[in-house]
């Protein structure tokens, strides 16, 4: 895990909409994997800002960490929303960038659609 200073949290956030508008554009495109690959990188920026936020640290070793600090963060603010996505993010994302897994359209849309709500959901949480 690395500290983070929590003036920090707005670039973490802004990489994740960047991402996530990248996502929906290849989406537009029909580039499924390029999508899904920047929609998996936008909820990962995305918890990155709400673990800087409630904790001052965020993962940087591997995706344990990540689902340990997004664990403590719930725990926290007693709102679990993101667990399953961060977690199903990570778990997919070495195989859509990686190891040249093919992506179907309709996975690549669900990963947006969950990066949509959860980038949302951390919105709301870090400015609450």
């Amino acid at each position: 895990m690395k500290e983070e200073p929590k003036d920090r949290v707005n670039d973490f956030l802004e990489q994740s909409k960047e991402f996530l508008s990248s996502a929906l554009d290849n989406l537009n495109k029909n580039r499924a994997n390029a999508a899904g690959f920047n929609a998996i990188q936008a909820i990962i920026n995305a918890n990155d800002a709400l673990t800087v936020h409630f904790l001052g640290r965020r993962a940087s070793k591997d995706h344990r960490e990540a689902i340990s600090l997004h664990t403590d963060v719930i725990k926290a603010i007693h709102d679990d929303f993101g667990r399953g996505i961060v977690k199903e993010a990570l778990d997919k994302r070495s195989a859509v960038g990686y190891v040249g897994k093919k992506l179907s359209v309709s996975d690549a849309k669900s990963f947006v659609d969950k990066a949509i709500k959860f980038v949302g959901w951390v919105e709301k949480k870090i400015s609450g």
